[in-house]
């Protein structure tokens, strides 16, 4: 029997990656006699997705655009119209100050002498600047200097909620398994996205707090888009960003002309369905040729080399994955790696859920906060988006937080609530037979992972999908753990499903092509029906389906058509 602890915050954050960890620190700054304690579930300054990328922030030079030019292209080009143009237009113009409070909090980003930024063109009006992989120790370093207590090991397990408020959250350690009972005035959830497991740099992103969100009458909103995909190579999984500008076919055709008249701000899946086209007739494999494209032939100067950026901690850490490839990679062939992205949970422009008291921020909400359209977010088809939009949101939620803290007060807790979530949590560990998380993992990724099932689909695959994840539904009782650790992963398969569930029925429910959300069947954009949010509420354990109406006489850019 594992010990119990009950512990008090004023404000509980769950997930020590750069969201959680920006929230704590702004939380901080604004009101220090404020209680702040963050859990996460490995080790905070090292988890997370920011210190494990191509550490590059999305940049704006707002001396020569408008935020509202970028808005307006991003709403015709990008989020076709599902996005919150008000919202983007805030996170742009707030663009500069979060990269200038992040150098203030100690992260290291490469400047020339005179002091200017050292900026990377990317796409119509935005560039990136390079950030050093050691971001999040360097703000995790700032929250303890300003009194944010950290538990490292404990994760998540369920919140807790009264009366449609949120009023703490149970967790465990996956150390030895001591039961946490939290009492907070606010609870900030920054536990990322859903990314199934299949690539492993983005493999952290295992969808658990989605999950308690979802157990707790939170609503989600946008989980069709949370099918991001990239080309990687073949032999070493290695992704080369903008490959999908220089893409060849086996009879030596460039068959980037065939979905893209010249470059864009990223990848879009009209490129994985033209590789799978491709594939389909006959014409594999698919091969990159990156010294035919300005944008992919200095790929690696970028990141082996100090040429450019100078980010010492990251160096090592690049030029190890480079060698490693250049062991494995034979030829340039390439293929789609399905990483997901889901990040469905629906929040307000404050970072509020539908449950008063809770906020969702980062990875986690990313889509939900329909900032990004229609797209999967992170990255949302603006490369350095992923770590600023984590950024934004962490101050944002913090600030509304602190704000409303003089009138919270800790609500007393439900024991029953407390002790069935307990017993929901040890659940795995208590049986005698059953299936391992790594089986029940491995089936939903052979459904979800190929292109025609997640990113070029049909009603007739989407229907198969997800009667088959219905069937892996049925198994999630029978999830047995021998010790802590494997009943985090019991956890994270079940959250899997739950989220892969979400997928396949917000998907089948948007009968259009729109923006990276591609149907063979439906092909057009459907102006009338389309231009709606898709929603999904837990009632009573059934997950229930609904539509919210894009205000766009509100926005400042209306559709075309």
């Amino acid at each position: 029997m594992s010990n119990n602890i009950n512990l008090k915050t004023d404000i509980l954050i769950a997930g020590g990656g750069i969201a959680g960890l920006t929230a704590a620190v702004i939380a901080k700054e604004k009101n220090p006699e404020c209680e702040v304690l963050i859990i996460e579930k490995q080790t905070c300054g090292y988890s997370g997705k920011a210190n494990r990328g191509g550490g590059v922030l999305q940049y704006f030079d707002l001396n020569r655009i408008k935020p509202i030019e970028f808005v307006a292209y991003h709403a015709n080009s990008v989020g076709c119209f599902l996005g919150d143009q008000e919202q983007m237009l805030k996170y742009v113009s707030l663009n500069n100050t979060m990269i200038h409070k992040l150098e203030e909090w100690g992260v290291k980003i490469p400047r020339n002498e005179e002091g200017s930024l050292k900026i990377v063109p990317t796409g119509p009006m935005t560039g990136m600047v390079g950030v050093d992989l050691d971001i999040t120790i360097q703000v995790r370093r700032t929250a303890e200097k300003k009194g944010v207590k950290i538990i490292d090991k404990v994760t998540l397990s369920d919140l807790l909620v009264k009366n449609n408020q949120a009023i703490g959250a149970t967790a465990y350690s996956i150390l030895e398994g001591t039961f946490y009972t939290i009492q907070a005035k606010s609870v900030i959830l920054a536990t990322g996205s859903q990314n199934y497991r299949i690539v492993n740099m983005w493999a952290n992103g295992r969808g658990d707090g989605i999950a308690a969100a979802y157990r707790a009458g939170v609503e989600m909103r946008n989980a069709e888009f949370g099918n991001f995909a990239q080309l990687f190579k073949v032999a070493s999984h290695h992704e080369l960003v903008f490959n999908e500008n220089c893409l060849y076919n086996v009879q030596d055709e460039n068959i980037t002309k065939n979905f893209r008249l010249f470059p864009e701000a990223d990848i879009n899946s009209d490129a994985l369905a033209e590789w799978y086209n491709q594939m389909s007739a006959g014409k594999g494999p698919i091969s990159m040729k990156p010294e035919t494209c300005p944008m992919t032939k200095d790929d690696e100067v970028l990141f082996t080399t100090s040429n450019i950026w100078e980010r010492p901690y990251g160096l090592k850490f690049w030029q190890t994955i480079y060698r490693k490839c250049h062991e494995v990679d034979v030829n340039n062939e390439v293929a789609p790696g399905f990483l997901g992205e889901q990040s469905p949970v629906k929040v307000g422009r404050n970072m509020e859920t539908t449950v008063n008291h809770l906020y969702a921020i980062g990875d986690m909400s990313y889509a939900g906060s329909c900032i990004a359209g229609a797209v999967p977010a992170p990255p949302g088809r603006n490369r350095g988006s992923g770590i600023l939009n984590a950024v934004f949101a962490g101050i944002v939620a913090a600030e509304k937080t602190v704000e409303a803290l003089p009138t919270c007060v800790y609500q007393e807790l439900d024991e029953n609530q407390v002790k069935a979530q307990r017993e929901r949590t040890f659940a795995p560990l208590e049986r005698s037979s059953g299936i391992t998380a790594k089986e029940l993992i491995q089936e939903v990724q052979r459904i979800i992972a190929p292109v025609e099932n997640s990113i070029y689909m049909t009603d007739q695959r989407l229907g198969i999908c997800l009667r088959k994840i219905e069937a892996i539904k049925a198994k999630v009782d029978q999830l047995k753990a021998d010790d802590y650790h494997a009943l985090l992963s019991c956890h994270e398969a079940e959250a899997m499903v739950l989220s892969a569930e979400m997928f396949f029925k917000a998907a089948l429910m948007r009968k259009e092509t729109r923006g990276w959300f591609r149907r063979e069947d439906y092909p057009g954009r459907d102006h009338k029906n389309g231009l709606k949010w898709i929603t999904i509420k837990n009632q009573m354990g059934e997950m229930v389906m609904g539509t919210e109406a894009v205000p766009v006489e509100k926005y400042p850019i209306k559709p075309y058509c």
